[in-house]
């Protein structure tokens, strides 16, 4: 990503064209979360991904194999879109119809459903761009893609689809605050790529048209092509003159997902944490500082203060990601199942292969990166020693219908069990350990042992395998 300031060599800003050889393979691998990404960004490997660009600058990587070129058109062409009206879409949550005007975004005033005909009346007649929000509610292919990125970046992943007419453009330059993965899929794309005004912006930005100079980068994508950029690029694209029309995937993720905001979620509880053990920190401010002209007054206590929680967090206490990990593991994408994955899973449940495990058993853990542990103080408790608990949460049972679009102001409540403390050795040695004997989990009382495994296997994320396995 061009730095703000001064300008860079063109040679060193242009953005990297792959000229390794092209992979034999062209499909995306979805055996692993890792083996998806690295597929999506091939022949870019990975370490050199997140070593050279990530965060930094942007990666053209072109494609002309003719197999990528046709996965990449399966991916949302205009009949899918057709597809999507006929399940019944509507304006504003799903679909907007948008054009640029005079460096101004235009949203054409149309509420309520959304039907096919109407959409098509508008990029036809009026020049307007299609952008479908959250495709994979409906696609199944973007479904499969997103949910294994989600597993990756440990992150939400969210999509858009703008689909222009010929000799348009549907919006402003502008700059984005999370991180942008474009998949080229029918026509061409013109982009244009800007120095930021702010390096990794945390919030989206449509940039005055004085702000936007020269170009850093002036590309053409044609269909299999991949463009990424960091967020904070300002960036504006139109569908060439001889271009039919342009139909690109936005996939973006990363938003709000920077140290800062990791900080935030982290220090009420390390504060409270603190405080059970500082006597400093449980002292009184000076008296009057909250009215005090020069509240600058207060630094020096606070410098000596916040050193002793960076020696407390330097000494591997407790780190506690309240919010951050429970909004992304309530809103995150369930793992895809197709039709013969689900039949074959009813299959198993109706069967003996799916009993539940005992203490004979042994067992293996099931969508493990759809899970995650965490330590939290149980709400409403008076002791301490009562307080702590382990939560296991997990995406299972997670909408999606809703994911990146719900309706409700609060986040759904996150799925998920919660154990005493020590079962914690047990619980890890479940997630490093594939499969496992029940007798062999480090707990003192069998009953517990029993307890934990029964618990996770009826929640869906454990199996009981066959002794030989």
């Amino acid at each position: 990503m061009p730095r703000k300031g001064k300008r860079t060599d063109a040679a060193d800003d242009a953005p990297t064209r792959s000229k390794l050889p092209r992979p034999s393979c062209p499909s995306l691998d979805f055996s692993s979360p890792q083996s998806l990404f690295e597929s999506l960004i091939s022949p870019v490997t990975s370490e050199d991904f997140f070593s050279s660009y990530w965060e930094k600058k942007p990666l053209l990587i072109q494609r002309s194999d003719p197999d990528i070129q046709s996965y990449y058109q399966s991916l949302f062409p205009m009949t899918e879109l057709k597809r999507a009206c006929a399940k019944g879409i509507y304006y504003g949550r799903d679909v907007n119809m948008c054009k640029c005007k005079n460096g101004k975004k235009i949203v054409l005033p149309r509420r309520g459903k959304a039907p096919y005909l109407e959409i098509l009346k508008d990029f036809r007649s009026s020049r307007a761009t299609i952008q479908f929000h959250q495709p994979q509610r409906f696609n199944d292919k973007l479904w499969q893609i997103m949910e294994k990125l989600e597993c990756f970046f440990g992150a939400l992943v969210g999509c858009n689809v703008y689909i222009t007419p010929s000799s348009s453009q549907g919006l402003p330059p502008h700059h984005d605050d999370v991180e942008v993965f474009i998949l080229q899929v029918e026509g061409e794309k013109h982009w244009r790529l800007y120095e930021p005004i702010v390096q990794l912006a945390r919030e989206y930005d449509v940039s005055p048209t004085e702000k936007v100079t020269a170009p850093t980068h002036d590309i053409i994508l044609k269909e299999g092509d991949l463009l990424y950029f960091p967020r904070g690029t300002i960036h504006q694209a139109d569908t060439p003159a001889n271009s039919p029309h342009s139909t690109h995937v936005t996939i973006s993720t990363y938003q709000n997902n920077s140290w800062v905001d990791y900080l935030q979620d982290l220090m009420p509880a390390l504060l409270q944490d603190a405080a059970r053990d500082s006597v400093d920190l449980r002292k009184g401010i000076p008296l009057q500082q909250l009215q005090c002209l020069d509240p600058s007054r207060a630094c020096g206590p606070l410098s000596g203060l916040l050193s002793d929680l960076a020696k407390r967090i330097e000494g591997k206490c407790q780190l506690r990601s309240c919010e951050m990990l429970r909004d992304f593991m309530g809103n995150r994408l369930p793992p895809y199942q197709d039709a013969e994955s689900a039949n074959h899973e009813k299959e198993e449940t109706n069967g003996k292969s799916d009993a539940p495990p005992n203490l004979n058993s042994k067992v293996k853990l099931q969508y493990k990166d759809y899970a995650a542990i965490t330590i939290d103080r149980v709400p409403g408790t008076q002791k301490p020693s009562e307080e702590m608990m382990i939560y296991v949460f997990h995406a299972l049972k997670n909408e999606r219908k809703t994911h990146m679009v719900s309706d409700e102001e609060e986040s759904p409540p996150v799925s998920g069990l919660r154990f005493p403390l020590s079962y914690m050795d047990a619980l890890k040695s479940l997630w490093e350990n594939e499969p496992m004997s029940v007798k062999d989990l480090p707990l003192e009382d069998e009953r517990d042992k029993e307890n934990l495994v029964i618990s996770l296997w009826a929640e869906g994320l454990l199996k009981a395998v066959p002794a030989e396995a």
